[in-house]
C-alpha cells in the first residue's frame, strides 16, 4: 500500500514538474519561465499558460490592439459624434491646394501673388478645393487654349496674365476645354472674372454638337455635367475700350451635403462685445470636430462659418488616434481681417 501511495505521489509531482509555469515581472519586458528541473530563465515571448490553471490575461496578450479597435474606438467615436450633434455649429471648408497647375502670377516672379484671384496666393491655380465639391478653372495656363484675336497682355505688368482683345480687332474669342469629373448635377458656383467691369464680354459652354448656350445662370450648364468634358468660349466685344478676363471658374458638386459641423466652447460661440466698443478682429476660433466626414485637416486651410459668413484660417491642427484611428480632431483658427486678408477675403469664391 505503502509503495502504491508513494508511486501515484510521484507520478503526479512529474506530471507537474514537466510542465512550464511562468511568471511576470512587473516591468513588463521579460518573462521568467521555469522549465521541467524548475530552472528559470528570462525570455521576451509570453509562454503559454499553466495546464489546468489559465491566466484571465492570456486573451488580451495577443488581441488588446482588436478589442481597443472593435470595442473602445467605435465607441469614442461615436460618443464624440453625438456630443458634436447636440451642439453644432455649420462650416464650409476650404483646403489650400499644393500641387497643379502653377499660376500665371508665379511664371517669371520668386513668389506668387497675394491677392491673385486665380491662385489667392498659393501659387496653384483654383487656390483652394471645396468640401464636397469639383472645381476647373480656364486661365492663360490652361492647355491646349485657341486665341482668336485675343492675346495674354505679357507686356504690361500684371499678375496674373489676363486675356483682351487685339488692339486691332472689334471681336475674338478664347476657347477651351475643361474636364467633367464624377458629380450629382448640381453646379455650386461659377464666375467670369473681370478686373474691370466688361460690357462686351460673354461665355458660351458648347456641347458635343457644337451648339453653345450662353451661360448666364448655374442652371444652363446643369445639363453639360453628364459629359467628360465641356468646351467653354469667352468672346470678347470692342464695347470697351479695352476689354480683360482673368478666368473663367466652374465648380460643382461631388457629394449632396457640402457642409461640415463642429462644436464651439459656449465662451465662443456667440461673440458679441461690439456694444462695448470691442470687436473680434484678432479672434481665434476654437472647434472639435468628429470622426465623420474623415478630413485632413492642414495648416492655411480656411472655414467659413455659415452662421455669420466670417472667414477662419486654421493655425493648429491636434488629431485625436487612437490605435491609429482618428476618433476626432482638435482646430485652432484665426479670423481673417478683410483689410489685411485682403486675397482670401476678395477672391475666395464661396
Amino acid at each position: 500500500m505503502g509503495s502504491t501511495i508513494r508511486g501515484n505521489r510521484d507520478q503526479r509531482f512529474n506530471t507537474r514538474t514537466s510542465q512550464q509555469r511562468r511568471e511576470s515581472n512587473y516591468g513588463g519586458d521579460k518573462q521568467k519561465t521555469y522549465d521541467k528541473n524548475f530552472t528559470a530563465h528570462s525570455s521576451n515571448r509570453t509562454p503559454h499558460a499553466f495546464v489546468s490553471e489559465p491566466s484571465d490575461t492570456d486573451h488580451k496578450i495577443d488581441h488588446v490592439h482588436e478589442i481597443i479597435r472593435d470595442q473602445l474606438v467605435p465607441r469614442i467615436q461615436t460618443k464624440s459624434a453625438n456630443a458634436v450633434l447636440s451642439d453644432r455649429r455649420y462650416f464650409q471648408y476650404y483646403k489650400r491646394k499644393r500641387t497643379g497647375r502653377r499660376c500665371s502670377c508665379y511664371l517669371t516672379e520668386t513668389s506668387p501673388e497675394n491677392q491673385c484671384p486665380i491662385c489667392i496666393g498659393t501659387g496653384v491655380v483654383g487656390g483652394f478645393d471645396k468640401f464636397g465639391t469639383v472645381t476647373e478653372i480656364l486661365d492663360y495656363t490652361t492647355p491646349n487654349l485657341v486665341m482668336v484675336n485675343v492675346e495674354p497682355n505679357l507686356s504690361d505688368d500684371t499678375r496674373p496674365v489676363y486675356f483682351r482683345l487685339n488692339d486691332d480687332a472689334d471681336f475674338g474669342y478664347v476657347e477651351g476645354v475643361l474636364p467633367i469629373r464624377n458629380n450629382i448635377g448640381i453646379v455650386d458656383n461659377f464666375m467670369l472674372y473681370q478686373p474691370i467691369f466688361n460690357v462686351g464680354t460673354k461665355v458660351y459652354a458648347i456641347d458635343s454638337n457644337n451648339t453653345a448656350v450662353q451661360l448666364k445662370d448655374r442652371e444652363d450648364i446643369v445639363p453639360f455635367l453628364i459629359s467628360d468634358k465641356i468646351k467653354i468660349r469667352i468672346e470678347f466685344t470692342r464695347s470697351d475700350e479695352r476689354p480683360l478676363v482673368s478666368h473663367f471658374l466652374l465648380r460643382y458638386n461631388a457629394v449632396e451635403s457640402i457642409t461640415i459641423w463642429g462644436d464651439i466652447p459656449v465662451s465662443e460661440a456667440e461673440p458679441n462685445t461690439s456694444e462695448f466698443g470691442q470687436f473680434e478682429i484678432y479672434q481665434e476660433l476654437n472647434v472639435f470636430f468628429p470622426y465623420r466626414p474623415v478630413l485632413n485637416f492642414h495648416y492655411e486651410d480656411v472655414l467659413y462659418r455659415c452662421s455669420d459668413g466670417k472667414l477662419f484660417k486654421i493655425t493648429m491642427v491636434k488629431e485625436n488616434i487612437v490605435s491609429n484611428i482618428l476618433t476626432s480632431t482638435d482646430v485652432r483658427a484665426r479670423y481673417l481681417i478683410r483689410d489685411i486678408d485682403v486675397g482670401l477675403t476678395r477672391n475666395l469664391l464661396i
